[in-house]
């Protein structure tokens, strides 16, 4: 806590640095964190003062409105000799003879001991229920917990006083303040009762469970100075099993299709990598080793001593180790709820822009291969909608890496290597086409030939010199087509070209729209024809059925259907298209937008 950004301030990239104000500092900052930490582990002030005030101003109400009645009625009854006063009732309370104070101690030890045996039954049930359903390391928070702690630890002294006051009574003692005290003690703990099983519900919430396990990791994970810093391994262990509770809580939702705790701790993880990414550069040096209690967890134990190698002088251990929860979640849930898999590549993508952001590269690498995994997964799964919903998440990365790399104008290194990184996602999307088109899943392959596109479309609008080697790219989506039937199957990567060549035709970039058109060259007529009508003839640019995206493949805004005529006219020999109303095609048989009951009357 505390601590400077060294990016910021020139400082040299260490948390370890000592010194007499750096001890100052490391003071400060772990009092402050300390108070911050309870804050954040605490019920709102109201939860605990509002059912305390309401049950003790009942409970005093209802004893003065008994003790008014006595004074009314003093004279019927026979309350000594100055009848029932303030006074009295002070002298009897403070000055109790034996048999009294007896009867009043038995009463109350056997009280402390239910409400003590009631607490920790309650609690106990409760943590252990929730441990079952999410993850063990409830427990262990519940335990730890400084309030969970005071407020047990409140109800065992309160019963042992009273056993030792209950024990002391005797003919030559009697303590009068200690049966006051007592009643006061008991007092106060059953008014503690409710607000305290509040507080074991509030904290057994998913939510601040989520919250609470990844605020704890990411304290572990923040630069400190001063001796804390030093205890690498500590910290390292800490921040690896903040990784590991949050992956099983979400795994153990997907196993019983609990859909918003599963969410909840997937979002966690992206939460919990971006804000360590965010002070990773300040961590000391010996944070970025990977010991050998970790080489040997699951994650890293099949790695070879290169990977592991690659991943110590690249910093990216811990980015590698949530990328491979999330990696285990996306094989769970392509089987049990497919809507995760689209949040855990929105995450990832989220990882991605952040790393980007920072011009954590290596980084940024991880999030790229990951989502290549995702791909691949989903192709062997046959599985084309998730595979549809990726791909969108992916042309997003790419699509933030390209246009960032354009707000970088100091850095040309940088630069440049964003834009490989854009050119990179491309090419896979490429590859993954192939793989696609291979085992018959041609639909996603013209997915990726829309997706590149855009890309294209984005690197043109951008001014970038990779805009080139992105076309290329895009022209050999088609490529891995063998025999007719095969080219046959592709027409929407023909449309796609299309598509993106009326938009070069809109930009004045008649060369480019050409390196389309000669791609095309071989096209038998026919097939350009039904292309060309097919395109003219679909009018509403939202999708017909629910989709991420939102959009249609096959829309073109006005000003690109207006320069179909001129794209193909370049195929000698290509007459014009019949109207859509002569020769109905897949996009004329599709319903129509809603019209107005007049205009429908006037056509009847």
């Amino acid at each position: 806590m505390g601590e400077r950004d060294p990016a910021r301030d020139g400082q040299p990239a260490q948390d370890g640095a000592a010194g007499g104000a750096g001890a100052s500092d490391t003071f400060a900052g772990r009092t402050l964190g300390v108070l911050v930490q309870f804050r954040r582990a605490a019920l709102p002030s109201a939860t605990w003062t509002v059912p305390v005030l309401m049950i003790l101003g009942i409970a005093s109400l209802i004893y003065l409105s008994s003790f008014w009645l006595d004074v009314l009625t003093a004279s019927r009854h026979r309350q000594g000799d100055d009848g029932a006063s303030l006074a009295g009732l002070l002298d009897t309370v403070l000055d109790q003879d034996i048999q009294q104070a007896r009867n009043t101690l038995g009463g109350l030890g056997e009280v402390m001991a239910a409400v003590l045996g009631l607490a920790l039954t309650v609690s106990s049930i409760i943590v252990q229920l929730a441990a079952t359903r999410f993850t063990p390391h409830i427990t262990g928070l519940f335990f730890r917990a400084r309030t969970n702690l005071v407020i047990l630890g409140f109800f065992v002294t309160s019963s042992v006083y009273v056993l030792w006051v209950n024990f002391s009574v005797g003919d030559h003692y009697l303590p009068h303040w200690g049966v006051l005290f007592s009643m006061l003690l008991m007092t106060t703990s059953l008014l503690l009762l409710f607000p305290y099983f509040a507080y074991v519900f509030d904290f057994l919430d998913p939510e601040k469970i989520v919250g609470r396990i990844m605020d704890h990791g990411l304290a572990a994970a923040t630069p400190l100075r001063g001796r804390a810093a030093q205890a690498t391994d500590d910290r390292q262990l800490r921040a690896v099993e903040a990784v590991e509770h949050l992956a099983n809580i979400g795994l153990n939702a997907l196993q019983q299709k609990d859909k918003g705790i599963a969410s909840e701790s997937i979002d966690s993880l992206c939460e919990f990598g971006v804000r360590y990414g965010e002070t990773k550069a300040a961590m000391r040096q010996d944070w970025h080793r990977i010991p050998g209690w970790n080489r040997q967890s699951p994650d890293f134990v099949s790695l070879s001593d290169e990977a592991v190698d690659d991943l110590r002088r690249r910093g990216t251990w811990l980015e590698w180790k949530i990328l491979r929860q999330y990696q285990m979640l996306f094989g769970e849930a392509l089987g049990q709820i497919k809507d995760t898999c689209y949040l855990i590549a929105i995450d990832t993508r989220r990882l991605g822009e952040a790393a980007g952001r920072r011009a954590d590269v290596h980084a940024l690498d991880l999030a790229i291969k990951f989502f290549n995994t995702y791909l691949r997964a989903t192709v062997n799964a046959s599985d084309i909608r998730t595979a549809y919903n990726i791909l969108h998440q992916y042309r997003q990365l790419a699509e933030f890496v390209l246009s960032h790399s354009r707000e970088v104008t100091s850095d040309r290194e940088r630069r440049e290597s964003l834009e490989h990184r854009a050119l990179q996602i491309a090419r896979f999307m490429r590859y993954y086409s192939a793989v696609a088109f291979e085992r018959g899943l041609a639909f996603i392959t013209e997915v990726i030939a829309h997706d590149i596109g855009t890309l294209c479309e984005l690197a043109h609008g951008l001014g970038s010199r990779a805009h080139d080697e992105f076309l290329s790219v895009f022209l050999a989506v088609d490529e891995h087509a063998e025999t007719k039937e095969q080219e046959k199957s592709l027409r929407g990567v023909r449309r796609a070209q299309v598509k993106l060549a009326t938009m070069y035709l809109c930009h004045g970039a008649e060369a480019v729209a050409r390196r389309i058109r000669d791609d095309m060259a071989e096209e038998p007529l026919e097939r350009l024809r039904s292309i060309w009508q097919e395109l003219e003839s679909l009018e509403n640019r939202e999708f017909w059925e629910v989709n991420d995206r939102g959009s249609n493949f096959d829309y073109l805004p006005p000003e690109q259907k207006n320069q179909l005529e001129t794209y193909f006219g370049w195929f000698p020999g290509l007459e014009p298209p019949a109207a859509a109303r002569a020769r109905r095609t897949t996009s004329s048989l599709l319903p129509e937008a809603a019209r107005p009951a007049a205009m429908r009357r006037g056509q009847a």
